[in-house]
């Protein structure tokens, strides 16, 4: 009779523990996300591991995070990027604006260096081809020629090297644990560019053309001037962008303690 209770016993503490198992895996399903692979802190690999949480979220943010209300990365929008150079040949002022990106969604993570205790990220990355497209307003003066321009503009740039400093805090939030972007740099390197302009101004006459092959003429000087601007432009959109996901996903769903 005592070895019949005790084997009842057995069966009920198997089938308890069964069913909180399956509760907890389930539970555990439905907080994470499938666009998310969690990464634990102590992870010796724990660079590979983002590397490889990066590289898969790639098709999920082509259609957006519905669930954290994150749009699209492709394409992507900056409303302004202002330049201003004083020195050299080349002495303008130029407004790019309205300016929409395309290609992003094409990335791939080479690398990452994080510093996960102090929620510092450095990321890798690389871009096979970005087609920009705006509109632009410049005035200046060209090898001491005064240039007054403004119209469309597109731009190709191919195969591109970029990288990205992610500075985070932890912050707390209804005793939840989250991520804040305090600061973030950007840097880039293209290998190829091309440049076309419809000028409103000076369309269909000498200058407008002249404009088109001077931009293509002297590309690697014109994106060294524009780089300052677009490396803040695109960190500050970046920041806004990734924030948006950070501050909605619990430490716990992506980078947990253990």
């Amino acid at each position: 009779m005592d070895c019949a209770k005790s084997l009842l016993v057995l069966i009920v503490c198997l089938r308890v523990g069964a069913q909180s198992e399956e509760l907890s895996q389930n539970q555990s399903n439905q907080s994470t996300p499938e666009y998310i692979l969690p990464c634990y802190k102590k992870d010796p690999n724990i660079n590979k591991c983002l590397q490889k949480t990066f590289n898969h979220l790639r098709p999920y943010l082509i259609n957006g995070l519905n669930d954290l209300n994150v749009p699209s990365i492709d394409p992507f929008k900056l409303d302004k990027i202002i330049i201003e150079n004083g020195q050299g040949p080349l002495k303008v002022k130029a407004a790019f604006y309205n300016v929409t990106a395309t290609g992003a969604q094409n990335y791939t993570v080479e690398s990452i260096n994080a510093h996960v205790d102090n929620y510092i990220i450095e990321i890798g990355l690389k871009f096979p081809r970005m087609d920009i497209r705006g509109k632009y307003d410049v005035n200046g003066n060209v090898l001491l020629f005064p240039v007054r321009s403004k119209g469309d503009f597109w731009a190709i740039f191919l195969d591109i090297d970029a990288a990205a400093k992610i500075f985070g805090t932890e912050f707390v939030k209804d005793d939840v644990r989250y991520m804040k972007i305090d600061k973030m740099l950007v840097d880039f390197r293209l290998k190829k560019s091309r440049f076309r302009i419809r000028d409103i101004i000076n369309h269909g006459n000498v200058i407008g053309e002249a404009m088109n092959n001077f931009l293509n003429n002297n590309s690697e000087e014109i994106i060294k001037e524009m780089k300052p601007a677009a490396r803040l432009s695109l960190a500050r959109h970046f920041k806004g962008f990734l924030n948006s996901a950070f501050m909605q996903l619990p430490l716990k769903t992506w980078l947990p303690d253990a």
